[in-house]
């Protein structure tokens, strides 16, 4: 029952709130699926699906590209059909007769403010509101995930474990906020928690675990499908093959031990056999064993096993192959299913974002990783964004403690506590760090938070000797778990919050529609998106809604400082009569490179602190909230003057360090809007702009060449750190298992 209740609660902070930005489509990722998933179409037969030549499926047959998983793509695509099939084609036309897809495209249509009867025009799910349905298929897989970590953490901790597991990642801010897009995230984290959990099953066997190694690798590829940096969750069946090794030879010592035990007419011997079969799943290491088997038995038992284990393991990896295949046919040439020859186009791209990724490319988004601190940077993102403090410092404890149990020989920590400090060090260590790429640990490091406070309970309970201390300290433990549970949930459904409230850049819209005059000039920033969006019936830039519609400036920030450029922004400055940021992308990084960019950091710190003669007239936000506090999560490098009209001006705000870009300039930016006042004149922001010396600016200069050479070293030495600290943890617990055998 409170299982189901914790899934009931998922799916409420998961299925509202779906159309937040009004099908503005905000996330540049949900455009660009959204795109690709009008134009593909599922084929009639199977043959033309391996097809990658002809397939309708392919979005390069589209002329698209797509770098993404397609596995999402698909599904959404195919609900989408089947969703258009249960409509009414063209209006006036009869509707189709009644079914489940007709039944369910009325209820999601009448959720989107269109009611029946009006019918459903062609393209309605196929185009319109097929990022609502990635968005549903995304929810349907976390709450999948929210399961599994249940399932996980009761396999190898226990109930109680499981159930606090599920409590938290049902509640979990990183979580909830991935399941308002439609991207592939989501669905490569369930099916790498379903990796986690077959292989966690196959640790525990004693036969050789050869359908939940099958199951694994199926697992494993099918993440791949939906976002290929996901094979890694390959990792979690080689660990697993090699728990189930260490535990096959502890069970085979404590057999030995029996028929030691057996053999030497000692009367201990059940208690002693039970002694061995808890130590060899990994509940306790008893102190003070001693070697029973003999080297060379040894040797035997550790042989055997490898032996035993190398078939599935191959199996595992061929099935993970063939998953990948299905849910990706497009990485290969094909045209038939046997076609594995790799698709030359395919991995090309790969190779370009995998440069990206490595900030070996300039490109503006990526100018946010300048200088940014490799492991302490996505370690503070996860912890004060992502989870919420409560939960951060609880997941992190529960992992360090896990380690230092693993270290000493238990071996139920090795495959979960192995794969996620490792998938932490390689991303941690990259250059791009953003926080959507942690996502696929999150279920197993809040399983660390759970299993940290159990053991805090436990650890509680074992001072104790007398009953009443223990009551008093038992419910100590549990009122711990409960705060943090509590915490948990706040922090939770304060991000959700964001959701039920109007996007900012609506909100923004809204205001300039109703206060912005006709024919005035409105100044938008390149690389984001341009407001007044296109709202309520209303295009300012084309008229609609608004006569006479509204002049655009694109204000090219991005661009080198040059003279030519402060000529162009002077001019740009002159023309416009509002000026609109409607995120921190640009002023939140550009400061990052200094050297670069004097003339374009001038031009903010005197715009925001009201020497241009622009006034803040609007500032509309929807930040994370918990009772009367706001949690400002974004980069704010000049100070800002108090605007005339805003949001949430009368919550508390709390300050701390900023989150990463991504994490709020889609669903929750903040949006700024300066209008032009009599104060402005050109000669004064020629005084202002043109005392900027452009002789030393370093045109060029990329994020990667702006960091410190100090900064960029630490990457590699963290990471062969890191490495090192995870590779002896876990060979000090695999020396533990055998010498106590």
């Amino acid at each position: 029952m409170m299982a189901v209740v914790m899934l009931l609660i998922a799916g409420l902070l998961r299925f509202t709130g779906l159309n937040w930005d009004l099908a503005q489509w905000i996330h540049p990722d949900e455009g660009h699926m959204r795109m690709i998933t009008s134009v593909i179409a599922w084929p009639d037969d199977l043959s033309t699906y391996f097809d990658t030549a002809t397939s309708t499926l392919n979005p390069e047959n589209a002329g698209h590209t797509y770098s993404y998983g397609t596995l999402p793509l698909f599904a959404t695509r195919a609900l989408a059909e089947v969703l258009e099939r249960g409509c009414a084609i063209t209006p006036g036309l009869e509707s189709p007769a009644p079914g489940l897809n007709r039944w369910l495209a009325r209820q999601l249509l009448a959720r989107l403010g269109r009611p029946e009867p009006r019918p459903c025009l062609e393209g309605t799910f196929t185009w319109t509101y097929s990022a609502i349905l990635g968005r549903i298929l995304a929810g349907c897989a976390d709450m999948g995930t929210v399961l599994l970590v249940g399932l996980i953490g009761r396999r190898l901790y226990g109930r109680s474990v499981g159930l606090i597991a599920m409590a938290l990642a049902s509640v979990t801010a990183l979580m909830i906020q991935q399941t308002h897009f439609y991207t592939v995230d989501s669905a490569a984290t369930f099916f790498t928690a379903l990796t986690a959990l077959f292989a966690v099953r196959a640790a525990s066997q004693d036969r050789v675990p050869w359908l939940d190694l099958a199951l694994g690798g199926v697992a494993t590829g099918l993440a791949a499908a939906c976002k290929v940096s996901a094979a890694v969750a390959a990792g979690l069946v080689a660990l697993s093959a090699l728990a189930w090794v260490m535990g096959r030879h502890a069970r085979s010592a404590a057999v030995a031990a029996d028929d030691q035990t057996a053999a030497n007419g000692r009367m201990d011997g059940p208690p002693a056999a039970a002694n061995h079969r808890l130590q060899a799943a990994g509940r306790e290491a008893p102190a003070g064993s001693s070697q029973i088997a003999s080297s060379p038995a040894t040797v035997r038992h550790l042989f055997g096993a490898v032996l035993a284990i190398a078939l599935p393991v191959v199996l595992s990896g061929a099935l993970a192959i063939v998953a990948f295949r299905v849910g990706q046919p497009y990485a290969f040439d094909g045209p038939g299913f046997t076609g594995f020859h790799p698709n030359a186009e395919w991995f090309g791209r790969l190779k370009q974002i995998g440069e990206e990724q490595n900030g070996l490319l300039d490109y503006p988004s990526g100018r946010q990783w300048t200088n940014r601190l490799p492991v302490l940077y996505p370690w503070l993102n996860t912890v004060l964004w992502g989870m919420g403090l409560p939960l951060g410092l609880a997941v992190w404890a529960g992992w360090a403690l896990a380690g230092a149990e693993l270290a000493r020989g238990k071996i139920v920590h090795l495959v979960p506590w192995a794969w996620t400090a490792l998938y932490f060090l390689f991303y941690a260590t990259r250059w791009v760090k953003a926080m959507r790429y942690f996502l696929p640990i999150y279920p197993l490091l809040i399983l660390f938070g759970a299993y940290g406070l159990a053991r805090l309970r436990e650890i509680i309970d074992a001072k104790q000797t007398d009953r009443p201390q223990n009551i008093r300290h038992s419910a100590l433990g549990i009122a711990v778990t409960a705060l943090v549970i509590t915490a948990t949930a706040a922090w939770g459904t304060g991000f959700y919050a964001i959701y039920t409230r109007p996007h900012p850049r609506v909100a923004a819209s809204r205001w300039i529609y109703d206060t912005i005059p006709g024919g005035s000039v409105i100044a938008n920033e390149h690389w984001d998106w341009g407001l007044p969006l296109r709202i309520d019936g209303r295009d300012g830039f084309r008229g609609v809604g608004v006569d006479p519609a509204y002049g655009e400036v694109t204000l090219e920030l991005y661009n080198e400082d040059t003279p030519e450029k402060r000529a162009q922004l002077l001019d740009w400055l002159e023309q416009a009569d509002v000026l609109v940021m409607a995120s921190n992308r640009l002023y939140g990084s550009i400061p990052r490179l200094p050297e670069r960019y004097p003339l374009t950091m001038a031009y903010y710190r005197a715009l925001f602190g009201g020497e241009l003669g622009f006034e803040l007239s609007g500032a509309f936000t929807s930040y994370i909230t918990v009772g009367p506090f706001a949690f400002p999560d974004q980069e704010t490098p000049f100070p800002l003057m108090a605007a005339d009209v805003g949001t949430q001006t009368e919550l508390i705000p709390l300050r701390l360090p900023a989150a990463e870009e991504s994490f709020s300039v889609y669903d929750h930016p903040n949006c700024l809007i300066f209008r032009k006042t009599p104060a402005y004149s050109r000669e004064r922001a020629e005084a202002v702009l043109g005392a900027v010396d452009l002789s030393q600016v370093q045109i060029g200069l990329s994020p990667h060449e702006a960091t410190p050479r100090a900064v960029v070293g630490a990457h590699g030495v963290l990471f062969g750190l890191g490495l090192g600290a995870v590779a002896l943890v876990v060979l000090l617990g695999l020396r533990n298992i055998l010498i106590s055998t």
